[in-house]
């Protein structure tokens, strides 16, 4: 199982490579896309400037960069939905990567995801992101169909759940996400923003709630649950309890969360994960095994036990219970 890390220029390879990481991911926004949507609306999802390559001779030497080492670099494009206007834009710019040297594209966006298989690139992957919500095999089917050469699943999934779409996809490699950036919402059907620049997202904010539907109102389980992960730090998801039984499912790859974090939280990330599998390869170690020893690395890592609310794997066993939270981060007026 490959190493998947985000990277924001070309100055993090080399430093990420030796880390661990074997496959680099990054965005970049060309300027006839900022020219049509202004600063807000990303074609990769990310608002803030350091979340993508800043220039387009900044991009030439990452992938320069990355090519020294025989390490593939991968364009976030997964904006989602991409106005039919911007397709002809869309497919040339993709072709204008190709010929950088990028060796594949992540892509949201059906359309988009149809426009370029016609295209008929020789060299260029084409991986359907997890805002798809592949939720199982016949996800996966549908969107190799689509002309996806690799499927990143839905973020929701257990080991489990993972290991039997693995097995049923035959030579489609999956993708999971594991560590940094674990969504409260399911992920695919959520329309939040990610644009603040102090990088508090909606979901982590705390709500006032008031119940207006019928009957008794919210389910005392649902409010604790929605408790638990508001006010919550995406920044300490983990999933690297895992990593050992996802690597043995046959995952091809794992992807960090972490396009415009600094450099030592991405390389802190890579070096947790590429521990773990190196790990699990020397101990060949069963669940619980792994539970102890995923707890003892985040403990490492971030000085705190692992919480249930930042859990990728809740299968693994619940971390220590939040604390009582002086305040909240932010506040907003919702309804359930």
């Amino acid at each position: 199982m490959r190493i998947l890390s985000p990277v924001d220029r070309a100055a993090e390879v080399p430093v990420l490579l030796s880390a661990g990481a074997e496959e680099l991911y990054a965005g970049y926004v060309p300027p006839f896309w900022s020219e049509r949507f202004g600063p807000v609306v990303s074609c990769n999802r990310r608002s803030y400037a350091e979340a993508s390559v800043a220039s387009p001779e900044e991009l030439d030497a990452l992938i320069r960069a990355a090519a020294l080492r025989d390490a593939p670099v991968y364009l976030a494009l997964n904006a989602s939905p991409v106005p039919e206007e911007m397709m002809p834009r869309m497919v040339e710019f993709v072709v204008d990567l190709a010929r950088r040297g990028v060796r594949g594209v992540i892509v949201s966006d059906l359309p988009l995801l149809l426009a370029l298989r016609d295209a008929k690139f020789l060299r260029l992957d084409l991986h359907a992101s997890t805002l798809f919500s592949p939720f199982n095999g016949a996800a996966v089917a549908f969107l190799r169909r689509a002309g996806a050469t690799r499927v990143i699943l839905a973020r929701e999934l257990s080991t489990a759940e993972i290991g039997r779409i693995v097995a049923e996809s035959g030579r489609t490699p999956i993708e999971v996400i594991g560590l940094r950036g674990r969504c409260p919402n399911i992920e695919g059907f959520c329309t939040h923003l990610h644009d603040d620049p102090q990088r508090t997202w909606p979901c982590e904010l705390r709500y006032e709630k008031e119940w207006i539907g019928p009957g008794a109102g919210v389910p005392r389980e649902i409010l604790l649950a929605m408790e638990r992960y508001e006010g919550s730090d995406r920044h300490y998801s983990c999933g690297l309890c895992a990593v050992p039984l996802l690597e043995r499912a046959g995952v091809h790859a794992l992807k960090i969360v972490g396009r415009g974090a600094e450099s030592e939280r991405k390389t802190s990330a890579v070096e947790a994960v590429r521990a773990m599998r190196k790990w699990g390869r020397e101990a060949a170690p069963d669940t619980a095994e792994c539970a102890r020893r995923g707890k003892v690395l985040f403990q490492e890592m971030h000085g705190r036990p692992c919480r249930p609310e930042n859990c990728y794997f809740p299968e693994f066993g619940p971390g220590e219970p939040s604390p009582a939270r002086e305040g909240p981060p932010g506040r907003k007026k919702g309804r359930p």
